[in-house]
């Protein structure tokens, strides 16, 4: 097998070695043609929300809320409506009306864009573009689109909140008021009942069976209440405080900026070049094995199919060892390995 393989090198070699100096070639003259340019960044603060925790994922209840918000702004990015709004105050804006300058922007962001996480609750934004007024354009739209859209699910979420906690307390409290009805019904229907609680205690009054379900309704209805009203009230509290610009759970911590002269992403210059390299690599194992599977020459009695017939072995052999010389030194070989002896020079006498 590897003679096969050798012998299918030294017979192919320039197709061979042609991608493995190609493509890394091609890549590092894209890199190298790619314009340099500036990067804008910015560092945001992000925390988890509080509100109904009921709508807490629990695929990312144990993550670190700056890994939860980088993939939610990472996926924001790959839709339309908010790249849209994004680009919309900036120069990119006038790309984005036609489904050219649309696919363009997705290209772009793809590209340029990116956020790092650094920490449980650190984000670093950025995005690289060749003019600097639109690369610090861009992260500050993102940043403002980004708490704008947590803004608004977080007030929504919590309005939900309220109203569904609103109509948990108003069940409470009629099955509440149902309950003391009851309760206070049987209780001027048996007034040995009312004295023995008024006298002894209600855990006395408890002995009474009928007593004891009436009033172990009131406690439940009671708790139950009390449990809606308090949730309620956090509701209530949660859409005040989504309000507040501190509380919207993304805050900038460092302000935007960009980088004083234009550079090449060194991720291009290095990491690029590396898997051309890597990529021609793996063209010129595949080109090789291709043609040593479609090397059909017999090169031993094992390559020859079962039912073949033979006609006849050519030995191997070398002319040196044999010592041969004169006139048709291969025949004179062969009758040698065959048997023959081999026939001299006849002189004169």
């Amino acid at each position: 097998m590897i003679e096969r393989v050798l012998e299918a090198f030294f017979r192919h070699w320039v197709l061979v070695l042609l991608p493995l100096f190609a493509v890394p070639i091609d890549v590092t003259a894209w890199v190298f043609s790619t314009p340099p340019q500036y990067e804008a960044q910015a560092g945001v603060w992000v925390e988890r929300a509080t509100y109904l925790s009921s709508s807490t994922d629990e695929l990312t209840r144990y993550l670190p809320p700056a890994s939860v918000q980088r993939g939610r702004l990472m996926e924001l990015l790959q839709t339309r409506s908010f790249a849209n709004a994004v680009v919309s105050g900036t120069p990119l804006g006038d790309q984005a009306k036609t489904p050219e300058g649309a696919a363009e922007i997705d290209q772009i962001f793809a590209r340029d864009f990116d956020a790092v996480q650094s920490g449980d609750h650190f984000l670093v934004i950025r995005f690289r573009s060749v003019d600097s007024a639109t690369a610090v354009s861009v992260v500050n739209s993102v940043v403002d689109q980004f708490r704008s859209r947590l803004s608004d699910d977080r007030r929504v979420q919590a309005q939900l909140a309220i109203s569904f906690y609103q109509s948990l307390l108003n069940d409470s409290q009629t099955a509440l008021n149902a309950a003391r009805t009851e309760l206070s019904k049987y209780l001027s229907n048996n007034p040995r009942v009312a004295q023995t609680l008024t006298q002894n205690g209600i855990e006395v009054a408890r002995l009474d069976p009928q007593f004891a379900e009436l009033q172990g309704r009131v406690d439940t209805a009671s708790r139950d209440a009390d449990n809606a009203r308090s949730s309620l009230q956090a509701a209530q509290l949660d859409v005040s405080a989504a309000n507040k610009s501190d509380a919207l759970g993304l805050q900038i911590v460092d302000p935007t900026s960009v980088s004083a002269t234009p550079s090449r992403q060194l991720k291009k210059l290095l990491a690029y070049p590396i898997a051309g390299l890597l990529a021609g690599l793996v063209l010129s194992a595949g080109l090789l094995a291709l043609f040593t599977l479609l090397d059909h020459s017999v090169r031993s009695m094992e390559d020859l199919a079962t039912d073949a017939p033979i006609l006849g072995i050519i030995p191997r052999f070398e002319t040196r060892s044999l010592r041969v010389t004169g006139a048709h030194p291969t025949r004179r070989a062969l009758a040698s390995v065959a048997g023959a002896p081999l026939p001299g020079k006849r002189r004169a006498s």
